[in-house]
């Protein structure tokens, strides 16, 4: 489809956003899960995202059989004091997210670099489709570690290199894209169509003239660099989540509806 067409039928599907709304809940295409969930209950999926920690060898053959996609989650812009090298890189660190209680990484630095392909062999080695590239918009141009794009770029470019068949799904980080188009494979994008509020702990629905501007340049990215798009959405209700489905395959990308947590399988009220 031609780019102008494109974003029309972007524009006109949003005048429709209630029709074939339906009472059941089928499943979505990709599920997002960082809690520790019983393998066998994660079935049919085409993107599985997972914390990595939770699962041995045998977990991660049992969902290849029964998914697609198996991704492990990795934070390229930030590490939590639970993840096991984080007093490797402790004094590494340049900062504080206080927010998710987490710390900034220095991408320029060797200690640090090695920490995080640490984990991606580690990742790799229990047999994992590929990893999750999460809080890389640190290194946007609004990101507090902005001047670190390019090692971010070069880091990327290294575990391309060593594992040229691992699946790097970057989420985010949208104008960084041009500099590692070549080693992505996917790119995820959270709330397009929904627009949690955390200091009111409320789910609400995007503005439709929000969700539009975001869906156009998606498209965009999506055709200039052939890159599948993910959405990452949140709902916690029945009525919610097939809105939000509507609009999810109206855009014809993958999507997850789930709990803003993500620490079990989705469930709606």
């Amino acid at each position: 489809m031609q780019p102008i067409k494109r974003i029309a039928s972007l524009l006109a599907l949003f005048s429709f956003t209630s029709i074939n709304c339906q009472e059941t809940i089928a499943q979505a295409t990709v599920l997002v899960c960082y809690g520790d969930v019983n393998p066998d209950k994660i079935r049919g999926y085409k993107y599985v995202i997972l914390e990595s920690e939770h699962y041995n060898p045998f977990d991660v053959k049992l969902l290849q059989e029964n998914n697609e996609l198996v991704l492990g989650y990795i934070s390229m812009g930030e590490v939590s004091p639970s993840r096991f090298y984080f007093e490797s890189i402790r004094e590494k660190t340049v900062g504080k997210n206080p927010i998710w209680d987490s710390y900034y990484l220095d991408l320029e630095d060797s200690t640090t670099q090695a920490a995080i392909v640490g984990f991606v062999d580690k990742i790799k080695g229990k047999g994992f489709d590929g990893v999750f590239l999460d809080t890389v918009d640190v290194y946007g141009p609004w990101g507090p570690q902005a001047k670190q794009e390019a090692a971010y770029a070069k880091l990327i470019k290294f575990i391309k290199e060593k594992y040229p068949d691992f699946h790097l799904m970057q989420n985010a980080g949208l104008e960084i894209v041009p500099r590692v188009k070549n080693e992505i494979n996917s790119i995820a994008i959270e709330s397009v169509i929904t627009n949690y509020n955390f200091n009111r702990d409320q789910y609400k629905m995007r503005k439709s003239r929000e969700t539009q501007e975001k869906a156009i340049e998606l498209s965009t990215i999506n055709e200039r660099y052939g890159l599948p798009i993910i959405l990452i959405e949140y709902a916690d209700s029945r009525s919610m989540f097939n809105k939000v489905k509507t609009q999810a395959i109206n855009l014809k990308w993958d999507y997850f509806i789930g709990n803003i947590g993500l620490e079990s399988l989705p469930k709606f009220k």
